[in-house]
């Protein structure tokens, strides 16, 4: 059990090192990763046009009792995807902010990982470019748009 905790802590921080670099001239962004607690955040913080503050929890996940639970993913990236993709069963990563009642549900109405395929586009359209694949999140501009 031990290595596997140990296999999961790292595919986690591996990937939410990714959003690491996805500082902007307004907001920077934290990892803080706590193995002894087995909890892992991605915070951005600064300030949004020198007034409204910024201090928004984009992903945290935990590990508790040999499950990962993803308690909030505020980006627009299927980590639970990205991790099943890294090696960890399906059946040990938990969606922790729907509802408890929900989950069966949504499992049984998700596509299974085989089914998806991130460089076609379902609408009819071209495959996507590499810099479209890349993470994507809120990042106001210079000019203050969402």
């Amino acid at each position: 059990m031990e290595n596997t905790i140990t296999f999961y802590q790292t595919c986690i921080k591996r990937l939410l090192s990714e959003y690491e670099p996805l500082n902007t001239q307004e907001t920077e962004i934290s990892l803080c990763f706590d193995d002894e607690r087995m909890c892992y955040l991605v915070m951005r913080t600064g300030w949004f046009q020198k007034y409204k503050r910024i201090h928004r929890c984009l992903i945290h996940i935990r590990i508790k009792n040999g499950i990962i639970v993803i308690q909030a993913n505020n980006t627009e990236d299927p980590i639970d995807t990205d991790l099943i993709r890294m090696g960890i069963p399906k059946e040990k990563i938990c969606l922790g902010f729907v509802p408890a009642d929900f989950r069966a549900y949504a499992e049984q109405h998700s596509r299974g990982i085989q089914d998806i395929d991130i460089n076609h586009d379902t609408s009819g359209g071209d495959i996507m470019s590499e810099s479209s694949q890349q993470r994507a999140f809120y990042r106001p501009d210079s000019a203050g748009q969402v």
